[in-house]
């Protein structure tokens, strides 16, 4: 147990210190594009629930 914590430890350093900050406008891309996919799931989540609510009607 003690020693699969402390391998965790050193992978988890490891990871810390290849990766880095994002600078600003990688950072805004990152977000446009996960609001993007958000607001499309999203919108094809709610054409299946007016879909539906049709065919039920029907």
């Amino acid at each position: 147990m003690l020693e699969s914590i402390g391998t965790f430890i050193r992978r988890s350093v490891r990871v810390l210190r290849v990766s880095y900050r994002p600078k600003a406008d990688e950072f805004w891309l990152i977000a446009k594009v996960t609001g993007l996919g958000m607001a499309l799931i999203g919108a094809v989540g709610f054409l299946i629930t007016i879909l539906f609510t049709y065919i039920n009607q029907a």
